[in-house]
């Protein structure tokens, strides 16, 4: 669904799949809690947080990583670091990746891309062909309900043609809804706008954040899939890889 390639919100299935996840989301955590530990004062914690209760990450794994970001607790440094590669027959790779050690994670990067048939480029080589945009993926409506003397949350489905309704006063540049999940696309200025918009139009925010979309797409067939297919495998193995953005029609 939509125009992000292997990016959108799905809960990670497997115990190695979890870990993964649970690393890079932590870490994303304490990249966001270094703007403040409270998320109501700090937008960017708050959005992180929705997608690490979205994927279950346990609450002391959470409470930990934001109190190394915010210096209450002591911690490696995390950066946000992307680096550029070319796949084959003109396909451009973007690789945002969160690290505490950048020399390692750019060599292991550059090794997993050549193993697999590809190659690392010049800084700003393939940016340009990718423009930074808002995606917010809904997967349901959010409801707070009494249960034996507690408050919790249910998450019931949405109806399609009154969200996008009220989806169309706002300034979105996209929406597509498929399975009961919606996707919206915003630019990067709005963004921030949007997503408080929508939350509180009562709806459950899956995933927010921004990404990296490509603004024309290049088609593979036979071998030269194949060895795309490789590299996308080969990169994501890497803990350090937050996401793998590509130019590629799939």
């Amino acid at each position: 669904m939509g125009r992000w390639h292997s990016i959108a919100a799905k809960k990670a299935s497997g115990d190695a799949a979890k870990s993964r996840i649970y690393s890079i989301i932590g870490k994303k955590i304490q990249i966001a809690a270094k703007n403040g530990a409270d998320p109501k004062m700090n937008p960017s914690l708050e959005m992180v947080l929705e997608k690490a209760r979205y994927h279950g990450l346990p609450k002391d794994v959470i409470e930990r990583a934001i109190l190394k970001g915010s210096g209450q607790l002591e911690g490696e440094e995390m950066k946000e670091v992307v680096y550029e590669g070319y796949g084959p027959n003109g396909s451009a790779l973007l690789i945002k990746t969160i690290t505490s050690n950048t020399n390692r994670t750019s060599q292991t990067v550059r090794t997993a891309l050549q193993k697999a048939g590809g190659s690392m480029a010049e800084i700003g080589a393939v940016a340009w062909q990718f423009k930074e945009q808002g995606v917010i993926v809904i997967d349901g409506i959010l409801e707070i309900v009494e249960d034996k003397g507690r408050q919790l949350e249910k998450i019931t489905p949405f109806n399609p043609e009154e969200l996008e309704l009220q989806l169309m006063e706002l300034a979105i540049e996209d929406l597509s809804i498929e399975d009961g999940v919606a996707e919206v696309t915003t630019s990067k200025s709005d963004f921030i706008t949007v997503r408080s918009q929508i939350s509180e139009l009562g709806y459950h925010i899956a995933e927010a954040d921004i990404h990296y979309i490509a603004d024309n797409h290049v088609s593979l067939s036979g071998e030269d899939l194949e060895i795309f297919e490789k590299i996308v495998d080969a990169i994501n193995e890497d803990e350090d890889v937050d996401h793998l953005y590509h130019n590629v029609a799939l």
